[in-house]
C-alpha cells in the first residue's frame, strides 16, 4: 500500500493541476486521437501502487472519453 507522502504527493499534482487548469480556462488543450491513443498505450505499461492506483484510474477513464469523442 503506498505511504502518506505518496498520497500526500499525488494530492500535491491533483491541487497543482486543478490550478493551472483554472488559471487557463481561456486556452484549451487539444490532442489527436493518435496522441489518445499513444498516452493510453504508454500508461498500460506501467505499474501502479496504492494511492496511485485511483488516480491513475480517473486519468484513464478520462482520457478513454476524449478518444471516444474524438473517433465520432
Amino acid at each position: 500500500m503506498g505511504s502518506i507522502s505518496d498520497h500526500t504527493a499525488m494530492t500535491n499534482v491533483a491541487d497543482s493541476m486543478d490550478a493551472t487548469s483554472s488559471s487557463t480556462t481561456s486556452k484549451r488543450l487539444e490532442m489527436s486521437g493518435d496522441e489518445i491513443k499513444f498516452l493510453l498505450a504508454k500508461i498500460a505499461q506501467l505499474d501502479f501502487k496504492g494511492v496511485e492506483i485511483e488516480f491513475a484510474y480517473t486519468l484513464i477513464v478520462k482520457l478513454q472519453e476524449l478518444y471516444r469523442q474524438k473517433v465520432q
